[in-house]
């Protein structure tokens, strides 16, 4: 089961989420306190963040950059801003997708499942890794050295 972390502050559009994903089999978080975002997610270790960009006390640009400076984990912007450039800030403050209000619940589940899937269900099928030209085949169990000669 996922956990997925709602940052958004209108109890009415937040319930419904939660109560929509949850239906989907996620473990949905709604933090109560907005004053300190960053301990929530330290504290709830979520495999999604889904964030509103107006918030009360900081907006969701600061929380996203303070998400990414100690996680890689994906963030969903969901916000009733519209305009182009409030898209490509989400996007260069470390979103990984942006949808906007209002919005179908199951636009919002297709995308937390694609986000989701991108993220971890190929993260953990790697089948060889490689550093410095030495390589391991797990599924083979064998492992071969590529000799490179530096100039």
């Amino acid at each position: 089961m996922y956990t997925i972390l709602l940052i958004e502050d209108e109890e009415i559009i937040a319930q419904k989420m939660k109560d929509f994903l949850e239906g989907w089999n996620y473990k949905v978080i709604i933090p109560k306190d907005f004053k300190n975002i960053l301990q929530v997610f330290l504290d709830t270790h979520p495999d999604l963040v889904c964030m509103d960009i107006v918030l009360p006390f900081l907006n969701g640009y600061h929380w996203a950059g303070e998400i990414r400076k100690i996680s890689k984990v994906p963030i969903l912007f969901i916000s009733s801003i519209a305009d182009n450039m409030n898209i490509v800030m989400a996007l260069s403050q470390g979103a990984d997708d942006y949808i906007t209000k209002p919005f179908e619940l199951q636009i919002l589940q297709a995308k937390i499942q694609a986000l989701l899937r991108r993220t971890y269900d190929f993260a953990g099928k790697t089948l060889v890794l490689e550093h410095k030209g030495l390589r391991f085949f797990l599924k083979k169990r064998v492992w071969s050295l590529t000799i490179m000669k530096l100039n």
